[in-house]
């Protein structure tokens, strides 16, 4: 009996420096990340993640400073890991869908990026204050060609950012796309008034005549 509760106390000693262990590295890849030195992040990243695999807050960090340095493969992956190990994390999702879109550069298939879109989807149900998550399911649906689905996406990211204006900017893209003009056209009003500039020439080009 005291051989085991000595080996208990050898355990849970154990337990507590690989804690320790882990915390330590995990708080200097942020100290670095905030310093920049992203390469150097996810250094101590991995050497936090080696002592506790089972962290999904360190994966998405590691992936954050993957992302920093254009490794979005890496960065995706790490995501992967995050979220089957804290399926609750709209950042994780969010996050993932941007990393995916990057890395395909415009040429991935519709199925591709109908993925993105279900991550964007996940994000928003997780988080539906998710601001990032509307304006880049938004943008890509445009891309797929689903204005309607932009619109809706962009119209919720106008109600949450009434500031924003590339909301508006982007809104107007895709209801020039889908035909509608006038909102369009009202919509790279609003954005200028706010300050986007890019709404400029579209206005000149579609809303003169």
């Amino acid at each position: 009996m005291k051989q085991l509760i000595t080996l208990l106390f050898i355990l849970l000693g154990s337990s507590i420096l690989f804690g320790q262990a882990a915390d330590a590295n995990f708080k200097k890849g942020l100290a670095k990340y905030g310093a920049k030195d992203y390469k150097g992040a996810i250094a101590d990243f991995t050497k936090s993640i080696a002592v506790n695999p089972k962290n999904a807050t360190t994966y998405i960090c590691r992936a954050n400073c993957k992302k920093r340095i254009e490794d979005y493969k890496g960065a995706v992956e790490d995501y992967t890991k995050a979220i089957q190990l804290k399926p609750g994390n709209a950042e994780a999702y969010t996050n993932r869908a941007h990393a995916k879109f990057i890395l395909l550069n415009y040429g991935g298939t519709n199925d591709e990026y109908k993925a993105i879109v279900a991550d964007y989807k996940k994000a928003i149900e997780l988080n539906p204050k998710d601001t990032m998550a509307y304006l880049n399911s938004g943008t890509t649906k445009e891309y797929l060609k689903d204005y309607e689905g932009a619109i809706q996406d962009l119209t919720k990211l106008c109600e949450l950012t009434p500031k924003n204006g590339e909301a508006y900017y982007y809104r107007g893209i895709s209801e020039d796309k889908a035909g509608k003009k006038e909102e369009a056209c009202a919509d790279w009003d609003k954005a200028l008034d706010l300050g986007e500039t890019r709404a400029q020439p579209l206005k000149a080009k579609n809303c003169n005549e």
